[in-house]
């Protein structure tokens, strides 16, 4: 059966909430009403060619109806048809476009508004001045476009902190164009342009090390300027007042408000209170009240500085990065401390077959007559004798005064003693041998299992290093999804790992939706493309691990065949995606057959799948699985190992293979074959596996087979090789018929064919 691992999902736009939808509506309406240079502004329309979805049909009806009051349906009824037809444009590629948008998505939307801005100007035009007003409108609706579509992607905060510079400046942008297009809306006494620079400026102060945030509120304060020149005065005071509001942004709003109030007050005086001036005052006023009355938990820029989108791995997470490699080094000096204590008491306990009788003797001839003659002048003869007895003793004789031949046997008067006291050195030679080679597997073992620790915390410690960076907002964001879909009170860390953000999430409880759903979810919440989570129950609490979706997928299939009249397979496989744009496949054949190497090769299979789901380390996981093992039964248990890893984001292939049977890989042109390498794990103490590295790109081809499974490589290179589209399960399906077809060539074993093919 099929095994499609990162399956195709869409993302399916959310309807978006009434509220959300009146105010697109509102701001559509507001930036229909503005004008610049004496035309209706082309923002709003820049705006369509941002939005999301449905958020460009509720900016479409605003910014109609406000275009509709600026200048009425007649006159405006090119911009409102460039408008639709935009509208539509953005519907229909919203089906196609990713969550996140792509700079070539963003550059093409970003031109589409600057066309239409250029269409709906030229044909009402009259004359060349209004021609090259209509080019300029069409360059601004593209810098606006593209500007608030790349915010859009990024975040206020990230722009705003100074975090990314090229979303800063999209903001410095975004400002100076607004303010110069709302300095043409007069509520009352109050100017829209002048009132949004005044509170850009207070609230920039709030940012710790604002300076970047600072000097956009500064540039809308030009943008005023640029929208009416008789502001101008009244914005260099404006600007002149963001340094020292600056300076006092250690102090509270009030102290902040009046004395940016006093600041432009004392520069009207000086300059001269006219009525624009005038109105450029009160719209101060009204601004600083208004920032002063708001609460500091509503502000939209309070908690920047104390919560940043991204936390440098180096800035949070390298002390317990430093821990976990302290540990490490730890853990490798206990191992290399119990080698060379091993080593160094054993050279002083080695023992040879000699010790039996020179030990028998110590105790019986010392004390004879005879000492001299058998140990001194027949030392020769004495010797011989002694190791022909200890020769049948380890035949497992047991012997008698009568064994001891030559002069010993007719002469020595303690020989019944001295047979017994052979008798009795040999079994404590042999125990003591016995429990040495014990302790030796023993000592092995906990070496081998330190070891594998060691690599295990190594990597964790290289992994924390290695991440690009920490999004605490994302954490929060994907912890409420989670908590939503039924996990209890959720832990989450969202990593950007070669620019791709990967979510680790564990908690108790059982989800109530489904992974899709979850996916869906959580792509629409982090405004990234999810690939389908990896879930893994655990004794007490859930792992879920998720990933932007990868470049390619994989899609696989399984062919098995048991042994002819067995029930049960030696062989096992299993393949899974780890959630972090890895897929592995893994086949393990357990020694001899039935249900026994059925057990070694499910527990083989099984133990490597878990601790690789876990996040640990290949090596590592190989090196616990070996001694496991080895140890796991008093009887000989060992299995044949085949593992693939396949990075679905850039095609690279691990394949490490001990003791598994041929591999044949499709790679462009290229047809080869992997034979046998390495030993099965649990024979010896360390994991004796060979690995090759090797890159695959779309189309390509990899068949695994157990040692049942035999092929002729010319055949199979041409059924691989024949049709370049062909299916893998139609590929594996008729290497399996073949198999089928020759199976009374091998009843002797079971049969398993892994084909794996990278797609898009």
């Amino acid at each position: 059966m099929e095994r499609s691992i990162a399956s195709e999902h869409s993302v399916g736009e959310r309807d978006l909430g009434f509220l959300k939808g009146a105010a697109l509506s509102a701001a559509g309406f507001l930036l229909g009403l503005t004008r610049l240079f004496g035309y209706p502004a082309p923002f709003a329309t820049a705006c369509i060619a941002s939005a999301n979805g449905l958020g460009s049909v509720f900016l479409f009806v605003g910014a109609a109806a406000g275009y509709t009051i600026n200048g009425g349906l007649e006159t405006c009824v090119h911009y409102i048809t460039a408008m639709g037809v935009l509208t539509i444009l953005k519907l229909i590629t919203g089906i196609f476009a990713p969550k996140k948008t792509s700079e070539f998505f963003r550059i093409i939307m970003s031109a589409a508004a600057g066309l239409a801005v250029f269409a709906a100007n030229f044909l009402g035009a009259h004359g060349v001045y209004e021609i090259f007003i209509s080019a300029a409108f069409a360059v601004i609706a593209s810098v606006f476009a593209y500007c608030a579509d790349k915010l859009r992607d990024t975040g206020l905060r990230a722009a705003v902190s100074g975090q990314k510079t090229g979303s800063a400046a999209a903001v410095c942008v975004l400002f100076v164009l607004l303010t110069a297009a709302l300095t043409s809306l007069q509520i009352g006494v109050i100017n829209a342009g002048v009132f949004l620079s005044v509170l850009a400026v207070l609230y920039s102060s709030e940012v710790k090390a604002g300076a970047m945030s600072a000097v956009c509120a500064v540039l809308s304060s030009a943008g005023v300027a640029a929208g009416n020149t008789d502001s101008a005065a009244s914005c260099i005071m404006a600007s002149v007042s963001a340094p020292v509001i600056m300076l006092l942004g250690k102090y509270g709003k009030i102290t902040r408000s009046c004395a940016f109030i006093f600041t432009v007050s004392a520069g009207l005086i000086i300059t001269g209170m006219t009525e624009t001036n005038g109105t450029a005052a009160m719209s101060a006023i009204a601004a600083s009240v208004l920032y002063m009355i708001i609460p500091e938990r509503f502000s939209p820029l309070a908690s920047f500085a104390d919560k940043p989108e991204l936390v440098s791995a180096a800035a949070s997470y390298s002390a317990f990065g430093d821990k976990l490699a302290y540990m490490s080094e730890t853990v490798d000096e206990m191992r290399s401390a119990v080698i060379r204590t091993a080593d160094a008491l054993e050279s002083d306990n080695i023992r040879d077959i000699s010790w039996v009788y020179n030990k028998a003797a110590d105790k019986i001839c010392k004390s004879c007559p005879s000492n001299m003659k058998c140990w001194g002048k027949m030392y020769n003869e004495t010797a011989d004798v002694m190791n022909k007895a200890v020769g049948m003793l380890r035949k497992g004789s047991f012997l008698s005064a009568s064994d001891l031949g030559a002069h010993i046997g007719s002469s020595c008067p303690e020989r019944e003693r001295l047979a017994e006291a052979l008798n009795k050195q040999y079994a404590v030679y042999c125990s003591a041998e016995s429990a040495s080679r014990k302790v030796a597997e023993m000592r092995n073992v906990l070496t081998a299992q330190l070891g594998a620790t060691g690599k295990m915390l190594k990597k964790m410690s290289e992994d924390i290093g290695s991440c690009d960076a920490y999004d605490e907002e994302a954490a929060a964001k994907a912890g409420s999804v989670f908590s939503d879909a039924g996990l209890y009170k959720p832990s989450v860390i969202a990593m950007v790992i070669n620019s791709r953000l990967c979510i680790d999430a564990y908690g108790k409880g059982d989800l109530r939706i489904s992974p899709d759903e979850l996916a869906d979810r959580l792509s629409f919440a982090l405004r990234h493309e999810f690939d389908l989570p990896v879930i893994t129950e655990g004794a007490e609490r859930n792992h879920i691990t998720i990933s932007e979706r990868a470049k390619y997928d994989a899609q696989i299939k399984v062919f098995r065949r048991n042994r002819a009249g067995s029930s049960y397979s030696g062989d096992c496989s299993e393949c899974f995606n780890d959630g972090r744009g890895s897929v592995y496949m893994i086949l393990s054949d357990g020694m001899g057959t039935g249900s026994r190497a059925r057990i070694d090769s499910a527990f083989s299979c099984g133990m490597l799948t878990k601790m690789l789901k876990a996040g640990i380390d290949l090596d590592a996981s190989l090196e616990m699985l070996n001694t496991s093992l080895l140890v796991k039964s008093a009887d000989e248990s060992f299995a044949t190992l085949d593992l693939c890893r396949i990075d679905l984001n850039t095609g690279d292939v691990l394949l490490c293979k001990a003791g598994g049977a041929s591999t044949y890989v499709r790679c462009g042109e290229t047809f080869a074959e992997i034979g046998e390498e390495g030993i099965p794990l649990g024979i010896s103490f360390e994991a004796d596996y060979r690995g090759k590295l090797f890159r695959i790109s779309e189309g390509d081809i990899i068949i695994m087979t157990s040692d049942g499974a035999e092929f002729d490589k010319t055949w199979l290179e041409q059924i691989v090789m024949r049709d370049k589209n062909a299916d893998i399960g139609s590929i594996v399906e008729t290497a399996g018929e073949a198999l089928r077809l020759s199976a009374d060539k091998n009843e002797d074993d079971d049969m398993t064919v892994i084909g794996v093919k990278l797609i898009r």
